[in-house]
């Protein structure tokens, strides 16, 4: 560095994904090929296809969990440590927020990630470790771990395919990769108790009776833990034990069962029903109710358009 430069030091980016949702272009030549839409105000998702670049230092404001998804070697610095020629398809590495973090590859590449906010983990992981010492540990991208590829992959193909909104499939999957995260990449140990009855008889009730009368909206499973006064992470394994399935199944069983009832009595369209019922729109609705059923709303009643 000259004596001039070393005057005017580079300022490293800071990625804030909340603020600009573009921030990755602040270190890479070219647009996400798709992200997140904006209302997601704690995760932000990108698919990348990049040619040979060097990102230069750059620190997230996020928690960031990226995949490799095509087989390019990658050098990578993370706090000073480096790796070269790194190379695995669907290899992921992990960046805890504020990490100082560099990488370049010498051909196009492909890959997603997922920033999440460190919130989230307060949020979920409230009763699995003292929230103050919540920390996650670096990795370089040399990670082949199944539950983190399969969660990412549903994230893309869900989106893509979709457009889903931000609701209880999203929150479902984020409880249970941050849960994954905190146990296997956390500087601490997480203990996680073991509950043999689910939830209180006047409990489930309570939450069956909200989801009835809310089913129209966009419920988030932080919402139905607030309800009963529980972590995210503990109220969805209660819940399952109580019932054998999900929130987010049992939310969309109701969703379409009243839709069965509106179908059959003929007065709206489908577009109608399917915001009437808390679907995304009627592409949504009507790929849930042919898994569910075996059959599509309009052989329900062929009436409507």
């Amino acid at each position: 560095m000259t004596a001039e430069q070393s005057k005017h030091p580079q300022k490293i980016p800071v990625l804030d994904y909340g603020d600009q949702p573009e921030a990755s272009k602040l270190v890479l030549p070219k647009s996400a090929s798709f992200s997140s839409p904006a209302q997601w105000t704690d995760l932000h998702f990108e698919v990348q296809q990049q040619p040979t670049h060097d990102t230069g230092e750059h620190l997230h404001q996020m928690h960031i969990l990226t995949m490799i998804t095509s087989d390019t070697p990658i050098n990578q610095s993370i706090n000073g440590q480096f790796q070269r020629h790194l190379v695995g398809q669907n290899n992921a590495f992990i960046l805890p927020a504020g990490a100082l973090h560099r990488c370049d590859w010498q051909q196009d590449i492909e890959f997603m990630f997922l920033g999440i906010d460190p919130h989230v983990f307060v949020q979920v992981g409230q009763e699995l470790v003292n929230p103050d010492r919540i920390e996650l540990i670096p990795h370089f991208a040399t990670l082949q771990d199944p539950l983190i590829q399969g969660i990412l992959f549903t994230l893309k193909q869900e989106l893509i395919t979709a457009g889903i909104k931000p609701d209880l499939f999203v929150d479902q999957l984020k409880t249970t990769l941050v849960t994954h995260l905190l146990r296997k990449y956390g500087a601490q140990k997480v203990k996680i108790a073991t509950y043999a009855d689910g939830l209180p008889r006047h409990k489930l009730n309570q939450i069956i009776d909200y989801i009835a009368v809310h089913l129209d909206s966009g419920l988030e499973l932080k919402e139905l833990a607030q309800q009963v006064g529980m972590s995210q992470f503990y109220f969805s394994r209660l819940f399952k034990q109580s019932l054998g399935i999900t929130p987010h199944q049992y939310v969309i069983q109701q969703r379409v069962e009243r839709a069965t009832q509106l179908l059959r009595k003929g007065e709206l369209s489908f577009a109608e029903i399917a915001l009437a019922c808390g679907f995304a729109h009627q592409g949504h609705l009507n790929r849930h109710f042919k898994r569910l059923t075996g059959r599509t709303p309009k052989e329900i009643n062929g009436k409507n358009g």
